[in-house]
């Protein structure tokens, strides 16, 4: 018996609504421009192919494609970037309706309440430049490391990482209010926006805020058009220093002592973030380069190291703040009878480091032309040992243990982040990364960790068969937000079947098997 299937194809009926709704100009179904959009993914793998490609100009547009999707039940993918979080694709079947959202690249800026309103189209790299020559006493929380084709938008609401995330948190935690379109077609704002003609300076709003519903579940639960995001003071002394170490332990416990220094120390160190030196090594081609550390060693490069962004505003303050820093240092080496020897960075790459977007993410595909980034979190001291068990699994499976840690929020978590650097042509490589995937998620999580921007076909399904009430009251939220299920699932797995084989946490059967048959039709508000 032919199972019967959740959602329906993009047909030529509907093509013609989706153009009366965007215009000609902003739809395709070509299938070399669907193809296109999927090879941004540097932290996913798997994707189903868009049936139609479309573009929306303003939120309105937004909620009117909803709506026909729902009556037609056909699954939406929103994205802008892409980039953020390697998953901003279809992984369900069919793919649906691919909802490009960059034609919306608004920015505003409020210097009065510091806050800036950004499209989801808004690039790094022009938040960069406008604020640059705009607004050179201010800096946008841009991702830290990322192209400058990555949205400012799409990381935020990703919990993600930017160049202040040492002293602010993620960057979720700089979100001040949202316009979410809502998966039936209404549209919502949260914090103090919620009140019509209100600014967004109070994220909490006249009741219980529910903006964390949309933040992380990467477009499952709402498409968010604009985000009103913290933007911070932006002093011009600044420089990196690092300091290397003999085992990770003394990268990360010298950090800690750093972190606890808020006021005057450790405020000043908007990025804090280190590795070993296969993170070196495997940012040129194989075969280009010497594979043995001996050859670093040389060169003055310790096996593991840590370097820290300074802001100040004045040579005194910085000069202050670098003489604190290599005090504690020295004291750590006292402690601990080892040595964190200071690294010598050439102005060069001291000057590569402090420009905005740096783009140190993109090398690793040099390699050997693939490369998977993998993100966990887990509290700073602890992330030593994660670090060790991450590099010896990645060495048991004949990956180089490629290894990049930073400080979140002054040290009270640490992101971990293995880089697998693979031949993408090589038969069996993603069933053999996967199964490195998988094995690592299940020890990790048994030690309390958790994992960031979660594989939905891994670490989803593992995590939430062990928090299967959390996981149930996040399916509660979806269904009144979302009855048809038409949004991608995101990281989420809502639908379950859709991503995973593995038994559904909330015990509920499958979505294709529900007797409901007939649409939910959302009622719009006009």
């Amino acid at each position: 018996m032919e199972e019967k299937r959740l959602y329906n194809k993009v047909t030529d009926d509907v093509v013609k609504k989706l153009v009366a709704i965007c215009g000609e100009k902003y739809v395709t179904t070509s299938e070399p421009l669907r193809h296109s959009y999927m090879a941004r993914g540097i932290m996913g793998l798997e994707a189903v192919l868009p049936e139609a490609i479309i573009r929306p100009a303003n939120a309105d547009e937004v909620s009117r494609v909803l709506v026909m999707a729902n009556e037609h039940l056909i699954p939406v993918t929103p994205a802008a970037g892409g980039l953020s979080g390697g998953f901003a694709l279809p992984a369900i079947e069919p793919g649906g309706i691919y909802m490009d959202m960059t034609r919306m690249n608004g920015l505003e800026v409020d210097v009065e309440n510091r806050v800036m309103v950004v499209e989801p189209g808004l690039k790094s790299g022009d938040a960069w430049r406008i604020f640059k020559t705009k607004y050179p006493e201010w800096a946008p929380p841009i991702p830290d490391g990322a192209p400058p084709a990555a949205t400012v938008l799409g990381d935020a609401i990703e919990r993600g990482f930017s160049l202040v995330t040492g002293v602010y948190g993620p960057q979720a935690d700089m979100i001040m209010g949202l316009e979410v379109v809502l998966p039936t077609g209404d549209v919502l704002r949260t914090g103090s926006w919620a009140v019509p003609g209100a600014k967004p300076f109070y994220r909490w709003g006249p009741g219980p805020n529910p903006d964390g519903l949309f933040l992380g579940s990467q477009g499952s639960m709402g498409i968010i058009t604009k985000a009103a995001i913290k933007m911070v003071p932006h002093p011009h002394f600044k420089t990196v220093v690092a300091y290397g170490g003999e085992s990770f332990e003394d990268i990360v416990k010298p950090t800690w002592e750093v972190s606890k220094h808020e006021l005057g120390i450790a405020d000043r160190c908007v990025m804090v973030q280190g590795g070993n030196w296969q993170l070196v090594l495997t940012r040129w081609p194989k075969t280009n380069v010497p594979l043995d550390y001996e050859f670093y060693k040389k060169m003055g490069m310790s096996e593991y190291w840590m370097n820290y962004e300074i802001w100040a505003w004045s040579q005194e303050e910085l000069d202050f703040t670098l003489k604190k820093i290599d005090e504690i240092y020295k004291a750590y080496e006292v402690k601990a009878n080892t040595k964190c020897p200071q690294q010598y960075l050439h102005p060069k790459q001291i000057a590569s480091r402090l420009k905005k977007p740096n783009k140190i993410a993109i090398p690793y595909a040099l390699w050997e032309a693939g490369f998977l980034f993998i993100t966990w979190y887990c509290p700073w001291l602890e992330s030593a040992n994660m670090m060790e068990q991450y590099c010896a699994k990645m060495e048991e499976y004949g990956f180089p243990p490629t290894m990049w840690v930073a400080s979140i929020d002054h040290g009270r978590q640490a992101i971990v982040m293995p880089i697998v650097c693979f031949d993408s042509t090589k038969p069996g490589i993603y069933d053999k990364i996967r199964e490195f995937n998988l094995e690592t998620t299940k020890s990790f999580l048994k030690q309390g960790w958790l994992n960031y921007r979660p594989d939905p076909f891994v670490h989803a399904p593992e995590t939430f068969s062990l928090a299967k009430d959390y996981y149930k009251m996040l399916v509660k939220f979806r269904k009144v937000l979302d009855p048809n299920l038409i949004l991608h699932p995101g990281r989420l797995a809502i639908p379950w079947e859709a991503v995973t084989k593995l038994p559904n946490p909330c015990g509920e059967p499958k979505a294709s098997e529900s007797k409901v048959s007939k649409p939910t039709k959302p009622q719009v508000k006009k």
